[in-house]
Parts: structure tokens; C-alpha cells; sequence
């Protein structure tokens, strides 16, 4: 388990802070200047703050008119440094949320160290991606800011190339490279772009689910192919175990498309809601975690041969307990 020192007790209320630069000056100075009235921040914090990703930054581009009213700027981006310089003109936006900052999160695990990317498993209630308010939280973060690979470089910068739910567990790619990471987001946009579903056969990555689902569900495998949000979306979903006692079934589910909570929404519409889905399902306060896990991810060559093939171990699988 990561924990994140408690914040200074100054306020336990949220608040943004925007502001424009009128002169050079650092980060970490600019950020003093300009907090709210009653609003009082070490150092120590404010660098804290940025390093867990609650400020960002715009800067004027290096061939601004500096007489411009309206100089062009960058892209606003997390700026982790705090005693870096920055330009005048430059807007700055800092995000203060007393619960994001102080959150706990477990630790993730290593599945595959492939050089240019990695295979982790996510734990639940870690988030896929940041916020506005922060991103420490996020498994990207965690592996750039606390890990340390076996294998040189022992550092590496992180790209998230898909997302699990928070309240999902599983597998997860990261690269760790802007070429690698462009690959692999290209091969699941393949994977879920496509609304055709019978075009040949393209390099993809194919993901598979578990899930305990109440009811007993069919012997046989079925497809489950509704529309989502008016888009073609396609779920198969085989029978692995079913628990007479508990009038539950453990199933393996395969996408062919992507959509938004895809899986949670084709067993529902089926009369098969996941144990554990407040959003989708019927379950309520006292309900269990979402029971939904990422456990096979497979590489495959554009005429559909398997290139690599990564398994979450049995003892990672937290529905086999």
C-alpha cells in the first residue's frame, strides 16, 4: 500500500487557482504569490503538489509576438518541478482537492518487463488515468515515481495505452516510449474503432475477462451483440463455474469492440448482472466490490498469430478466492 502524507491542515475545501504570469519567476514563487486569501502552503507542500500532478502549466511559444494581446500559447501540461522558470505570459492552474491528494492507493505488480513496454497488474481502486486534480493515483505515475526496474533503465516515463475502471482489477500495458506507445494504441484502436465487425483480420490486441455474474448462466457459449451509445459493440461470453449455493456463475468474457462499460452493460441487459455493479447491475451500499477482472491479454500478427500472450497469475485473481 502507497500512502500519501497528509496534507497541511490549512483547508479542507477544494479550490482552482488560475493566473498569468506578469514577469518571469519560478513555479514554486508564482504559486505563493498567488494564493487565495487565507490560503497558506510550505514549500515542502507545494512541491509536493506538483509532483502528484495538481498543477499545470501553459507557456508563449518561443515565436510569440510579445506584443501580441493574445499570445499563443502550449498546451496547459502537469509541470512536476517545482523551481522551474517560467516565461511571463504563461498561465499557470493549480487544483487543490484535500481528498485526492491524501488518497491511498495498493500497490500494482509486475507481470512482463518487455523493455519498451510492461504488463502490470492493476489492483482495484487504482485509477487507469489522472485528473485535473492529480494523477499519483494513477498506475503510470506509480511505476515512474516508485519503481525500479530490474532490468536498465531502471526509470522509465510511462504512456497509458488503455483503461480498467477503478473498481476493475487486471491486466494493463504501459510503454515506455512516445513510438511504442503510438503501436500500441494504434492496435487497439483497430480493435475498437472497427463498427464492421467481419473486415479481415488486422494486429490487435485481444482482451479477456472474468466476472461473477448472478444467475446461472448457460452451459453454452453466448454473443452478446446490442448496440451501445448506437454503436455496434459485441461480447462472447462461456460458462466456467456456477455456485448453486450463492445461485451465481464465474464466466469468461471476449470483446471484439470496446465501448464504455461494455461488458457490465451486455450481462445486465441479459438477466445477468455483475456481482458487485452499483452503475449497471443491482447491487446496493452492502454489495461487494465490482467482481470484473482483466486476465488475458494476447498480441496478435496482422494474419492473426498469437506474438505475445500475457496471463494474470491464479494468485492475482481475486474471483478464485
Amino acid at each position: 500500500m502507497t500512502t500519501t502524507p497528509d496534507i497541511e491542515k490549512t483547508t479542507e475545501t477544494p479550490f482552482e487557482c488560475h493566473f498569468t504570469l506578469a514577469q518571469e519567476q519560478s513555479l514554486l514563487d508564482a504559486l505563493q504569490t498567488h494564493l487565495p486569501v487565507g490560503v497558506t502552503f510550505s514549500n515542502q507542500a507545494l512541491k509536493r503538489f506538483c509532483q502528484q500532478g495538481a498543477v499545470w502549466v501553459a507557456e508563449p511559444l518561443k515565436n510569440t509576438d510579445a506584443n501580441s494581446e493574445t499570445p499563443k500559447l502550449t498546451r496547459p501540461g502537469r509541470i512536476r518541478r517545482a523551481k522551474k522558470v517560467l516565461p511571463a505570459g504563461s498561465e499557470v492552474s493549480f487544483y487543490y482537492n484535500p481528498a485526492v491528494l491524501n488518497s491511498e492507493i495498493p500497490s500494482p505488480v509486475l507481470i512482463a518487463d518487455e523493455q519498451t513496454y510492461s504488463v502490470w497488474y492493476k489492483p482495484k481502486g487504482m485509477l487507469s488515468q489522472g485528473s485535473k486534480w492529480g494523477d499519483h493515483t494513477t498506475l503510470y505515475r506509480w511505476v515512474e515515481s516508485e519503481y525500479r526496474f530490474e532490468q536498465a533503465p531502471h526509470q522509465r516515463p510511462c504512456w497509458p495505452i488503455h483503461r480498467l475502471d477503478k473498481a476493475t482489477d487486471g491486466l494493463m500495458l504501459l510503454a515506455h516510449n512516445k513510438k511504442t506507445a503510438q503501436q500500441l494504441a494504434h492496435r487497439f484502436e483497430r480493435t475498437h474503432a472497427k463498427d464492421e465487425l467481419d473486415e479481415p483480420q488486422q494486429p490487435h490486441i485481444r482482451k479477456i475477462y472474468q466476472t461473477w455474474v448472478k444467475g446461472e448462466f448457460p452451459p453454452d457459449t453466448l454473443t452478446l451483440d446490442a448496440p451501445i451509445d448506437g454503436k455496434t459493440a459485441r461480447s462472447h461470453v462461456t460458462r466456467l463455474a456456477y455456485d448453486a449455493e450463492r445461485h451465481h456463475s464465474r464466466v469468461e468474457v471476449t470483446i471484439d469492440t470496446g465501448r464504455k462499460h461494455q461488458i457490465r452493460i451486455h450481462l445486465a441487459q441479459a438477466g445477468f448482472p455483475i456481482i458487485g455493479d452499483r452503475l449497471h447491475g443491482e447491487a446496493d451500499e452492502n454489495a461487494p466490490n465490482l467482481q470484473l477482472s482483466a486476465v488475458r491479454l494476447t498480441l496478435l500478427s496482422e494474419n492473426g498469430e498469437m506474438e505475445q500472450d500475457y496471463r494474470l497469475p491464479d494468485a492475482l485473481n481475486t474471483l478464485m478466492t
